[in-house]
């Protein structure tokens, strides 16, 4: 297990990876977002992505549509889906994140 990473609007702890264990075949991680933060609009071109929300209020982005979520709902990313995530909750947002390759790939867009 890694330690937290600065992310824009928060942090990230990865839980797997195939940099973790080699050839696990999917990543795992831990991301907070502080209240009224938002993360950078990307897509993952190699891997869907399940986020399932742990503590908080966010808004999940996918594609153009906005999601409201509360602690329990969980959302899938389809590949190369474009997405953020916006906290609009008084408390940092944990989620935890999983993903379908353990070499995901990340593109920054906008």
């Amino acid at each position: 297990m890694s330690g937290a990473i600065k992310i824009p609007g928060g942090s990230m702890t990865w839980l797997m990876e195939d940099a973790i264990q080699p050839g696990v075949g999917i990543s795992l991680a831990e991301m907070k977002v502080e209240p009224g933060q938002m993360t950078e609009l990307h897509r993952h071109d190699n891997c869907s992505e399940e986020i399932i929300l742990i503590e908080g209020q966010i808004l999940q982005r996918v594609d153009d549509q906005w999601i409201e979520m509360f602690p329990g709902d969980r959302c899938v990313i389809s590949m190369g889906s474009p997405h953020q995530t916006r906290n609009i909750g008084e408390d940092t947002a944990k989620m935890l994140l999983s993903y379908s390759s353990g070499q995901r790939h990340y593109k920054k867009l906008g």
